[in-house]
């Protein structure tokens, strides 16, 4: 039992970082793509514009 829970411990530890660098290569990805991009900078220029 007590070998279980260390080698679940270590699969947790050994796979926490690189899903958590994972994720924020993804949102990055996400946020920063040239589709999604052009969708959040025209509001910012409207509402310039309408000042």
């Amino acid at each position: 039992m007590d070998d279980q829970v260390m080698s679940a411990l270590m699969i947790y530890k050994s796979l926490r970082l690189p899903v958590m660098i994972l994720a924020i290569c993804y949102i990055t990805f996400y946020l920063y793509s040239k589709k999604r991009k052009e969708a959040v900078e025209t509001p910012k220029y409207r509402m310039l514009d309408e000042d």
